[in-house]
């Protein structure tokens, strides 16, 4: 039998200095997710599906470089914006945290 190593809550979230733990392929927590505006979760959302889309089956190296640069600076404008509004502490919940596709945790 294979252990694994990692939990369902082993990431934490990307802002800066946010420690909530938000489940794998999650980026953000509700909070932090929410507070970008809704050009920024969409432009994060499409870059992140364009180099996904890009890892599978026979695609150019170039063009997933490109695409991976593109979600990059998707991710890096989140992060910029997110440094700039910071969230209050207390608006962020542990149990809260969203899928980058923006679709709600399960609870």
């Amino acid at each position: 039998m294979i252990r694994r190593s990692f939990y369902k809550h082993d990431v934490h979230c990307a802002a800066d200095g946010c420690d909530v733990p938000v489940g794998r392929g999650r980026i953000y927590c509700r909070g932090h997710y929410y507070s970008l505006t809704d050009a920024l979760r969409s432009r994060l959302w499409a870059a992140w599906r364009k180099a996904m889309d890009a890892r599978r089956g026979y695609t150019p190296t170039d063009v997933q470089a490109q695409a991976n640069r593109a979600y990059h600076e998707a991710f890096l404008a989140c992060q910029q914006h997110l440094s700039r509004d910071p969230l209050p502490a207390h608006a962020v919940s542990v149990s809260d945290s969203v899928a980058v596709q923006g679709m709600e945790a399960r609870r």
